[in-house]
């Protein structure tokens, strides 16, 4: 994956109990994912989980986590731009039962909740099994860090 440094991390998106690190002299510190969240820790945070400065002892860090980008996509409109009538309600329907429901549904059409690349996949395929091969994409894109591996 590209590397970056400029990415905002939402700190909503940290799962809690997660490790942060501090430790700047590491030789993988711009690399780590635990270093890069600590570098965005909220203010108002004031105790966490942390990898301890003596881990510099180690010859490697067993806390390491690599940072890892992905392209996260939201808005379903441009997705049905081209959609036949007929069609559309078979397609939502079946994305509704793929991301759990209405609500689910609403909230990652309206950018509440962003799809990750293995979902929009998936998404695709549905439209792609019906014919379409153009202008599968969403309505909008942002790269963040993958908080999950």
């Amino acid at each position: 994956m590209e590397k970056q440094t400029n990415i905002e991390i939402d700190m909503r998106q940290v799962p809690p109990g997660y490790v942060y690190c501090f430790n700047g002299e590491c030789q993988k510190h711009e690399e780590c994912l635990r270093y890069i969240v600590g570098q965005q820790v909220d203010k108002g945070l004031t105790v966490a989980p942390t990898v301890l400065p003596t881990v510099l002892r180690l010859r490697s860090c067993p806390h390491f986590q690599k940072a890892e980008l992905m392209r996260m996509a939201w808005g379903f409109d441009k997705l049905f731009a081209e959609v036949k009538v007929k069609d559309g309600p078979v397609l939502r329907e079946k994305m509704r039962a793929y991301l759990g429901g209405m609500g689910t549904y609403s909230r990652y059409k309206l950018g509440r909740r962003m799809l990750t690349p293995e979902q929009q996949e998936h998404i695709i395929g549905f439209f792609r099994k019906k014919g379409y091969t153009e202008g599968l994409e969403f309505d909008h894109y942002v790269t963040v860090y993958d908080l999950d591996h």
